[in-house]
């Protein structure tokens, strides 16, 4: 049996090539984005715990050491507890820098031990040379060659220029990716004064660790307290990246999936006549269905071997990558092994139908079969109005074989899908954020520039007095975001504002009163009937209480899951004393926004701005939503590219014959075809109605999230629609060139002989 399926699987090498290629693309993506996963977790392991430190105290509640923030006196109390020999703080930041999309900024105390992993190769270490101009800084080599710059070179962080005083190699590239600063440079830069995102403890004993643990806890409640090995597994970043790998690698996977099942159901047709004679021979069904399946399991395996090795390319070409250091890409045995197992099992799922198709053929039934044979002469009508015939055996083509054109058009449809929900969460994104900005007739928004992600934005309020004592500015309101956990949800917003700003009105309150004295806390609806808290209960946010004293409805989905608490609970809550994320700007005549936004820049380099309007067009988190969207879209393309490739080959194929006696009939090559793309295109333009279908379900099926599914709406607008429409006419075209150029190139004479 072995022999017969190596055989049947090389039959149509084509078409195998096809298939497999298919499956492969899916098992590379889980392997790749596995790996960076991967990659990012063995850093933070290399981070935490290869200085030597025994435990690790965060912010409790705070899902990623960089927005951690923990008072810089905790450090020294930590140190002067019996049972530890060292404490150290430090501070993580991730910015941008010249020729680097991301740039991670550590900040260490230069006499702490954990300073000391980092081995300087070229220069000298922090403190030892120190420049009167500027301050110091030790680059990565990755990070070095990127930005291209050597010892003794100046580099602009944040708008601060550091004079390079020495290069470090330690093996990781979330390290060597970024650059040493010390403590006091990294609090100015990331405005975190007297603060410290982590504290790194030595032990007299590390047997102690346990003990050390529940007693630092005790004493600071508002802390949590892990050893280092275990805090890598527990960073935000790590899961974000898993969580974006797995839906595209499962995206990639399911169209792989319904190629596979198209393929070997169209090879199981092709071979009615075999298997009616392996019938008749004595094969039982349960053989027949073991051949089917073996095929398609083997279909699977070989494509999981490629997809591996083409993984594996695709981490060692972002190794290669200087820019792209952070991503520090681990290849692991498991990570194979996962891949290889889900393109197994995609096989034997794929093929489980066609082989009980098969297995189920009666031998007198499948000896009778004539496959997709007609008489293509006898089918020519006399068409009116000058209509082709091809137009008219498009529509026949398709219908003769529905379960193929079925599956194809699903496969399009669930890639198509992806690019409507996905761009449509984008322009979702768009829509939300410009409400948010537009809220109480602002007319500019300011936040920190340089950053890879709003998140870390953090300006003085000083800066907003400032602002507002500009000529023009009739307003500023500063406001603040971040995240908490509770037992109800993983994830509640929280937004902090000034109860007495224009944008405090924005939020209308249906049930109770507004924000009016400390920890008072108004909910949006979809937020309090997910917390199951009414006007009146007590919320727990850290380790506070703050009693929910009215609900809200604004109308932006986004705001109407958050939670709503005054600036300077905010500020407590978030370990952020006098700072905000944001600064909503309100102009005496907003005609003069575009020249005040140009005066705030000037007068603050370290700031960016925006006309409200054009707001979430400029933030750093959109360039992230929008490579996503092209990621997702050129997937879509490839995998789907693949799978009408395959079947219009199989169309192809198949009408060897029909094809030779239209081009014995007169029919030129470029008749043929256009006959062939025309195909190709319907099928895609089919698709893209069926993925339309299948986006506005799932967006449907979204909403049905509590809480999370209401933040940001899927927006079906006509620029959506028309990108959906290009994937679609390029699937079309990509697909069918290749069997359309073969098909026009057959030769009469080869084709009718065709077998």
């Amino acid at each position: 049996m072995a022999t017969l399926i190596f055989k049947n699987l090389f039959r149509r090498k084509t078409r195998t090539l096809l298939t497999v290629l298919g499956i492969a693309v899916g098992v590379s993506m889980i392997v790749a984005f596995g790996a960076v996963a991967e990659g990012f977790r063995v850093g933070y392991l290399a981070m935490f715990s290869g200085s030597g430190a025994d435990l690790i105290v965060l912010q409790k509640g705070s899902y990623e050491i960089s927005l951690s923030a923990i008072d810089e006196d905790v450090v020294n109390q930590v140190r002067a507890l019996p049972e530890v020999n060292a404490a150290t703080g430090m501070i993580v930041g991730y910015v941008t820098a010249p020729n680097m999309p991301r740039f991670n900024l550590f900040g260490y105390n230069l006499n702490g031990f954990a300073i000391r992993r980092y081995k300087v190769i070229e220069g000298q270490p922090l403190g030892i040379v120190h420049s009167t101009s500027t301050r110091d800084v030790l680059l990565g080599k990755k990070a070095a060659e990127a930005i291209k710059v050597k010892v003794g070179d100046s580099v602009r962080l944040l708008g601060s220029a550091f004079h390079v005083t020495g290069i470090y190699e330690t093996g990781s590239g979330f390290d060597d990716g970024g650059a040493v600063v010390s403590l006091a440079d990294a609090q100015r830069l990331l405005q975190r004064q007297r603060q410290v995102g982590a504290v790194q403890i030595r032990l007299k004993d590390p047997r102690q660790a346990e003990q050390v643990r529940g007693r630092l806890e005790r004493l600071y409640p508002r802390l949590t307290v892990s050893q280092s090995s275990q805090l890598a597994n527990q960073q935000q970043l790590v899961s974000v990246v898993q969580g974006l790998g797995l839906g595209i690698a499962l995206l990639a996977v399911v169209i792989g999936g319904v190629g596979m099942t198209n393929t070997v159901m169209m090879g199981a047709f092709e071979r009615t006549h075999e298997i009616g004679t392996l019938r008749a021979l004595g094969w039982g069904r349960w053989r027949v269905l073991l051949l089917v399946l073996g095929e398609s399991t083997l279909l699977g395996a070989i494509g999981g071997l490629i997809g591996c090795v083409a993984g594996a390319g695709l981490v060692s070409l972002v190794r290669s990558i200087p820019a792209l250091a952070y991503l520090q890409s681990q290849i692991t045995l498991p990570l194979l092994e996962q891949g290889m197992l889900t393109a197994v099992v995609l096989g034997s799922i794929g093929g489980a139908y066609p082989a009980w198709w098969a297995s189920k053929l009666l031998p007198v039934e499948a000896l009778r079969y004539e496959g997709g044979a007609t008489n293509t002469q006898s089918r020519i009508p006399n068409l009116p109005f000058g209509i082709g015939y091809w137009r008219l055996e498009i529509g026949r083509t398709l219908w003769r074989r529905r379960g193929r054109t079925a599956l194809t058009i699903v496969g399009i449809g669930i890639g198509l899908a992806a690019i409507v929900v996905v761009s449509g969460l984008l322009e979702g994104f768009v829509l939300v954020f410009g409400k948010l900005a537009t809220a109480g007739d602002t007319d500019l928004m300011v936040w920190q520039a340089n950053l890879t992600d709003m998140a870390y934005s953090a300006i003085n309020e000083r800066v907003g007095r400032q602002i507002a004592a500009m000529p023009g500015v009739k307003s500023v309101t500063g406001m603040t975001t971040d995240i908490v956990t509770t037992q109800e949800i993983p994830y509640l917003i929280i937004r902090g504002l000034d109860t007495q700003g224009p944008l405090a009105s924005h939020f209308r309150i249906v049930a109770g009163r507004g924000l009016v004295g400390s920890r008072d806390l108004i909910l949006g609806r979809p937020a309090a009937e997910a917390l199951k808290l009414g006007v009146g209960d007590v919320a727990r946010l850290g380790e506070a209480g703050y009693r929910v004293v009215g609900i809200f409805e604004t109308g932006v989905s986004w705001e109407d899951a958050c939670g709503i608490v005054s600036l300077q609970d905010a500020q407590t809550l978030f370990g952020k004393p006098h700072q905000v994320q944001f600064l909503a700007v309100k102009l005496n005549d907003s005609q003069q926004a575009t020249a005040i936004r140009d005066q705030v820049k000037r007068a603050f380099p370290d700031l960016d701005s925006a006309i409200s309007a054009e707001f979430a067009e400029s933030l750093p988190d959109m360039a992230r939503v929008k490579t996503m969207a092209v990621a997702i879209s050129a997937l879509a393309i490839v995998v789907g590219g693949i799978g009408m490739m395959n079947t219009m080959l199989m169309s192809m194929f198949e009408r060897t014959r029909e094809i030779g006696t239209l081009r014995a009939l007169g029919w030129r090559r470029r008749r043929v075809l256009t006959m062939v793309l025309e195909e190709s295109l319907t099928l895609s333009l089919i698709g893209v109605v069926a993925g339309v279908a299948l986006a506005f379900v799932l967006s449907q099926l979204m909403k049905l999230i509590p809480m999370f599914g209401s933040m940001l709406p899927v927006v079906f607008s006509p620029d959506v629609l028309t990108r959906a429409l290009i994937v679609a006419i390029g699937l079309g075209a990509v697909g069918g060139l290749y069997p359309a150029w073969r098909a026009a190139n057959l030769q009469p004479v080869e084709a009718l002989r065709y077998e």
